[in-house]
């Protein structure tokens, strides 16, 4: 009996043995997978910056009307065509040297998208150039553009010019006191009043938290934003610009939740939304988020009403809104991002 049961003791061991055995050696193999893996991707990754350092820059010219607000469709497909280039571990030349019009919001644009690893790649690299319209490379140049790339000396200090304020944002949160400023800019230039604009200051704020609190949950939190806000002296009028290259409004979560609800009721395109997001119809299902979600568009939406605003738009995904009459136009190709533009005026001049 003994010898019984030492024998279904010693099997079950044996078998218990081998099946640990059986386990190690599919550790090993799959350990041995995942150093071959990272060996072959380390190789690709040296392969693909071999190819970025020894590429030829391939010239992009750009539309002659480089407007994103005025210029959509066109300065859009621009924009993809670079980045697709760029995404092949090219070297691009973004040439506006021919261009013969160019509005601040497309050099708000401009500077977010060469400093975006979503648009440049992980070697995709950027050179580029100024107008040759003097009057156009006035206006690039006292943008502040030059700050935030590498480029000469004399061009970084011409950049440092008080009339106009670009901000880039690194800390992924509002800040109450460069609203403040930026709203100064406007305010003392077209007003001619020290006190920062109540109803534009809620929009800047509005727009900053809604830059986080829409990003789907991979990116919440990440997504870098710029704030440009040019003074206009030839048309008494501010220009203001936000912008973020994250997954843009219409494929943010909350969105994409209420996409799966029209869908039943026949949705085609982000335009059919436009209406129920500027009503504050899509919020977020996250209980910690009501307060917060659904308020941020419909909030600038209202106050861009007000008299005080020549023209508002919001450009994202693949729609663009007019906040003045709330149209909505449908765009070609796609943009990854969310672009809010306004212009502060004064009705009593105009």
């Amino acid at each position: 009996m003994m010898n019984r049961k030492k024998s279904k003791k010693h099997k079950a061991l044996r078998h218990q043995l081998a099946q640990q055995r059986a386990t190690l050696k599919k550790r090993r193999a799959s350990s041995k997978k995942r150093k071959i893996g990272h060996l072959i991707q380390r190789q690709k990754n040296l392969q693909d910056l071999q190819q970025a350092i020894t590429a030829k820059t391939i010239n992009k010219q750009a539309p002659a009307n480089f407007s994103f607000v005025d210029n959509t469709d066109e300065i859009l497909t621009y924009f993809n065509d670079c980045k697709t280039t760029l995404h092949k571990n090219k070297k691009i030349a973004i040439d506006i040297s021919q261009i013969e019009n160019l509005s601040s919001d497309a050099i708000a644009l401009l500077v977010a998208a060469v400093h975006a690893k979503s648009f440049t790649g992980n070697y995709g690299k950027v050179e580029g150039n100024a107008p040759q319209n003097q009057a156009l490379a006035k206006l690039f140049i006292e943008s502040g553009f030059y700050r935030y790339v590498d480029a000469d000396k004399r061009l970084k200090l011409a950049s440092n010019t008080k009339e106009n304020l670009l901000h880039k944002e690194s800390n992924f949160n509002v800040q109450p006191d460069l609203a403040k400023n930026a709203c100064q800019y406007g305010t003392t230039h077209v007003l001619n009043q020290n006190e920062p604009f109540p109803v534009l200051f809620e929009m800047l704020i509005e727009a900053m938290s809604n830059t986080n609190n829409h990003a789907d949950k991979i990116k919440k939190g990440t997504i870098k934003w710029w704030l440009y806000a040019y003074n206009a002296h030839d048309e008494n009028k501010t220009c203001y610009t936000f912008i973020d290259l994250g997954v843009g409004i219409f494929d943010s979560l909350p969105v994409g939740r209420y996409k799966k609800l029209t869908n039943l009721i026949g949705f085609t395109h982000n335009a059919d939304l436009v209406q129920d997001l500027l009503d504050g119809k899509i919020k977020s299902s996250e209980k910690q988020d009501q307060d917060i979600r659904g308020k941020g568009i419909p909030q600038i939406a209202r106050n861009s009403a007000s008299e005080y605003f020549g023209r508002a738009f919001i450009i994202s995904n693949n729609v663009k809104i007019n906040l003045k009459d709330r149209t909505t136009e449908k765009l070609s190709e796609n943009f990854k991002g969310t672009m809010l533009y306004w212009e502060l005026i004064n009705p009593k001049t105009e």
